[in-house]
């Protein structure tokens, strides 16, 4: 009789899980092929359309949502940036969650949050940020930042620091 029962059950689970294989909607490339033995993968935003994740072809999001600027929007221009560090004081919105820092000069610079106008950063200290770049990051609560070029800038070198959310 508990053979009999057991076999039953097994016949049930069985023809349930047939059935529940008929049903399923496989995930599609965005050309309409099946995706199959994929290790990872990421939503299109399109109904059951997924595509891999994480190769040098298909880049990530970090943030998703928009930059939205902070306080008056007006930004905080570090002038005069040279191979020297230069120490300034800045102000960060209460509502601010990350910061965009701009580099339109020629050469690299490091930024990085010092206790006073004496600490400054060194060419092995703080975060770089490339020639020429735009970058958003999560903040902090600095009072005072001390900025160095990792070379001699050609021609002016101000770097701008946008205070918002999101980025």
């Amino acid at each position: 009789m508990r053979r009999l029962a057991a076999t039953v059950v097994f016949g049930v689970a069985l023809v349930s899980a047939l059935a529940a294989q008929t049903g399923f909607t496989p995930w599609k490339q965005a050309d309409g092929s099946n995706l199959s033995g994929m290790v990872l993968l990421c939503d299109t935003g399109v109904n059951r359309i997924a595509m891999p994740c994480g190769g040098a072809l298909t880049p990530m999001t970090v943030l998703s949502t928009p930059f939205v600027r902070s306080g008056t929007g007006d930004p905080i221009i570090f002038d005069g940036v040279s191979t020297v560090a230069k120490q300034f004081a800045i102000t960060k919105p209460a509502d601010a969650t990350s910061y965009r820092f701009v580099n339109p000069c020629s050469v690299d610079v490091r930024i990085r949050k010092v206790a006073n106008m004496q600490e400054s950063v060194t060419l092995t200290t703080g975060t770089r940020f490339m020639a020429r770049s735009v970058e958003t990051l999560g903040t902090s609560q600095p009072t005072y930042v001390s900025i160095i070029a990792t070379a001699a800038p050609t021609g002016e070198c101000a770097p701008e620091l946008q205070y918002g959310r999101g980025g």
